[in-house]
């Protein structure tokens, strides 16, 4: 019963996640890739749950699953690699800083712990879902008030330089990524710890990300 839940909830957060994504960097919606959406996303709960099993791998499974999904987005969804890095990024940390804020909230007002959170796998999936219901409204709230950029091509073959912005924004996600690596291998015995830091580092980072990715936007617009 556990499984089904985790695999449930996984799936609602990761096409809460691309539906933000796709809205966040202007990709039209269509019945092919929405499809698509739902199959990876199915998929993309397998890869979570199964390296959750592995104490030795389990910390780094949000990691591990942002590798793969710059593959996905590469290959099944034609979006160059850098630029496949970039969304992944918006919406890895969105994920952090959502989830970091519900589960904030709900210790504050709820009268709960991270621990019975994290062991309790009802609760979790609970907390999935609201993940989901907020990347919603917020891809909704970004559509309707026409915000999000236009800067990533529709053309896999699509030449990127690294320099300048792009290698501003690259510089910004390696070092995200690593710190929060690191984090995870610091406090992988003690899981209240590793959240509260990790979702302060994206939550920190994606103010910086967003004013550059704005400034690349702006760029390639003129």
């Amino acid at each position: 019963m556990d499984y089904i839940l985790f695999v449930i909830g996984s799936t609602f957060e990761y096409i809460g996640m691309f539906l933000f994504l796709f809205a966040l960097f202007r990709f039209g919606l269509y019945t092919r890739l929405i499809m698509n959406v739902v199959i990876v996303s199915v998929l993309m709960s397998q890869v979570s749950y199964f390296t959750r099993l592995d104490s030795s791998v389990g910390d780094l499974s949000s990691y591990i699953q942002f590798f793969l999904f710059v593959v996905v987005l590469w290959l099944l969804f034609q979006v160059p690699l850098f630029h496949s890095i970039v969304m992944n990024f918006a919406g890895l940390a969105a994920t952090f800083g959502i989830n970091g804020i519900i589960i904030l909230i709900a210790i504050f007002l709820g009268d709960i712990s991270l621990d019975t959170i994290q062991s309790t796998q009802s609760i979790l999936t609970s907390f999935q879902f609201v993940t989901f219901l907020a990347e919603i409204g917020i891809a909704r709230s970004i559509y309707i008030m026409n915000w999000g950029f236009d800067f990533v091509p529709t053309s896999r073959r699509s030449y990127v330089q690294i320099k300048g912005t792009n290698a501003i924004l690259m510089a910004i996600i390696s070092t995200s990524i690593v710190i929060a690596a690191v984090l995870a291998f610091v406090f992988r015995n003690d899981y209240n710890d590793y959240v509260f830091y990790a979702s302060f580092v994206f939550l920190c980072t994606l103010p910086i990300f967003l004013y550059f990715s704005l400034r690349k936007d702006v760029e390639d617009a003129t």
